[in-house]
């Protein structure tokens, strides 16, 4: 159950730091692509201090490649996410993130021969249903702006992401696939940096070093969290690890109504009763699914 432990842990590094991108985005950063920016270079700085204390170990040229085409996915990932937080609720944004359970599912099928049992498909679906009902604006309608289509094309990236992390976890060891993920993430960087550095100079004079220290210890911790991931999928299914971080949005939503009840100034979420009834049904739903995969 190591995978579980891992996966339930990144989930609530993942809780912090996307509240802590939302109060960013919103008080401190006007174009998203600047946390972007942050987090390509943290990222790199944690593939040095791999190579440094750990070392990569042996690897082809072709899953190197394959790893390089991952970091892009990742990093692209990212910008979409930030583009989605930067225009809807934290709370409705994450859970989108789930819809990748279904095409890590298909892909892991498919191209890593993982089946399961129907006990554990309908946990996945019950997971998946939920993140539909805690995203939309109008359960009955269902109807989806800019937010959901960024985070839904994110997800097909980042699943396809997932998929390979997993299949190159069956040639080393997870340190060395961190790493060269980290490195292939800086690629989509270099045109980013070009085009959009003077809007980070901008940024950092009107705010200060500090929101460059915010965004730095928060890409920190999420690549705790990736690194945390990429050990549960060392060790487990990447479909099942994938489906489990669902307990995420539960702690989204609870950081989002305390700082909503008591820190309005930091993070304002639209938590009325209406609101919170579907946004609670939905984390039942996750949760049953969740107890359904372990």
């Amino acid at each position: 159950m190591l995978w579980a432990i891992l996966s339930i842990l990144a989930a609530l590094c993942w809780a912090v730091v996307n509240t802590v991108d939302k109060y960013v985005l919103t008080k401190w950063v006007r174009k998203p692509i600047i946390p972007v920016m942050i987090l390509g270079i943290v990222g790199l700085v944690a593939s040095l201090l791999v190579y440094l204390f750990h070392g990569f170990s042996e690897l082809s040229y072709f899953n190197i490649f394959l790893a390089f085409v991952a970091g892009v996915f990742y990093i692209l990932t990212a910008v979409f996410y930030f583009k989605a937080v930067k225009i809807e609720e934290i709370s409705r944004v994450i859970p989108l993130f789930y819809f990748g359970s279904i095409f890590i599912l298909l892909l892991a099928t498919l191209f890593l021969g993982e089946v399961f049992t129907f006990t554990k498909y309908l946990g996945i679906f019950l997971l998946v249903t939920g993140a539909v009902l805690i995203s939309s604006k109008n359960f009955l309608k269902l109807s989806f702006g800019k937010a959901f289509w960024f985070m839904i094309f994110g997800t097909i990236l980042g699943s396809i992401g997932a998929v390979l992390t997993k299949y190159l976890l069956g040639f080393t060891d997870f340190w060395t696939i961190f790493g060269y993920l980290r490195i292939g993430a800086i690629f989509p960087l270099i045109p980013i940096f070009y085009f959009s550095f003077p809007e980070l100079i901008k940024t950092t004079k009107a705010h200060g070093k500090k929101v460059i220290a915010v965004i730095s210890l928060n890409g920190t911790l999420n690549f705790f969290a990736v690194l945390l991931i990429t050990i549960a999928i060392s060790v487990g299914y990447v479909t099942l690890v994938s489906a489990l971080t669902s307990v995420q949005p539960f702690f989204v939503l609870l950081f989002a109504v305390v700082l909503s009840t008591f820190y309005p100034k930091i993070l304002k979420e639209e938590i009325t009763k209406r609101t919170m009834f579907i946004k609670l049904l939905a984390i039942i739903l996750m949760f049953i699914g969740a107890v359904l995969i372990i």
